[in-house]
């Protein structure tokens, strides 16, 4: 498995990380609607602003740093890494295909934003999830986050923040 930086301004990467948003989404949404914090549709259809992030990731992703997992040229799984404001920046998206989960992909994916991040001179990495994603935030909570108070708005998405060293 490799890490690569994504080229959003490459076509195909943009096909095939519509591909793993297409999956993100539809489990999210899925799950949000079991969990009774979502309207799935019976149409089937996402929600306008995550399709538009399907069909278009170099325009939805344009201020951000992605990241692709690959297993030989199969893309398994992706991270966007957001400038969040102030000295943070946010993990979004992190996702990895249900096929390969339990193998490091994930970890791999989060301590790759993490490196960016430090890169990029921020102080602090942060993120959402939600609470029933147990699994995920373990993960996180091993990797070193820790919960922080909300800035979200949304039910039962918890935040958690990853202070960096300075320097």
């Amino acid at each position: 498995m490799t890490i690569v930086s994504a080229d959003l301004a490459d076509g195909e990467t943009g096909r095939r990380l519509g591909g793993l948003l297409q999956s993100y989404h539809r489990q999210t949404e899925l799950e949000k609607a079991a969990n009774g914090v979502g309207l799935l549709t019976g149409d089937g259809l996402l929600p306008r602003k995550y399709q538009e992030e399907i069909d278009c990731p170099a325009e939805a992703f344009a201020w951000s740093r992605v990241f692709i997992a690959q297993q030989d040229v199969r893309p398994v799984g992706m991270v966007v890494l957001t400038p969040s404001g102030g000295a943070a920046s946010e993990v979004k998206r992190l996702w990895v295909e249900p096929s390969v989960r339990g193998a490091g992909v994930g970890s791999a994916l989060l301590n790759e934003a993490i490196l960016a991040a430090q890169a990029d001179n921020a102080e602090a990495v942060r993120l959402t999830v939600w609470e029933w994603r147990e699994p995920a935030v373990r993960s996180y909570l091993r990797l070193g986050f820790r919960m922080v108070p909300s800035w979200e708005e949304r039910m039962a998405l918890q935040c958690m923040e990853l202070r960096l060293p300075a320097g």
